[in-house]
């Protein structure tokens, strides 16, 4: 579970992140990274994901996959992450990949391996 302190709660972040912040895509989310910011991060599932079911294990994806990886980030940096149609079908190891591709696509992430 993310701390309470990680997680962007108001609409103005979101806006802010989605105004100013780069956007990097994969097969299963899409992320818009805003660099040298106090950490936050804001998770995404529409309705095109799919029902609430396939909406909420989405977002367990998403968070289980920053919370096993972010002590490993180069810089303090807050993130929207969008969970796509594609996610449906994932485990947590495709989903953690396609995280991990865009943060070194990016150039945040310091991990050697996964």
């Amino acid at each position: 579970m993310l701390q309470r302190s990680y997680r962007m709660q108001k609409k103005s972040n979101f806006q802010n992140v989605f105004a100013i912040g780069k956007s990097y895509l994969s097969r299963h989310v899409v992320i818009y990274i805003v660099k040298d910011r106090p950490i936050k991060y804001g998770i995404i599932a529409s309705k095109k994901v799919g029902n609430a079911i396939r909406r909420n294990r989405a977002k367990r994806l998403l968070r289980e996959t920053i919370r096993l990886n972010q002590d490993r980030l180069r810089v303090d940096c807050q993130m929207i992450f969008i969970a796509r149609a594609a996610i449906n079908d994932a485990s947590l190891r495709e989903v953690e990949k396609s995280v991990l591709y865009i943060w070194r696509k990016a150039g945040i992430f310091n991990g050697k391996n996964s």
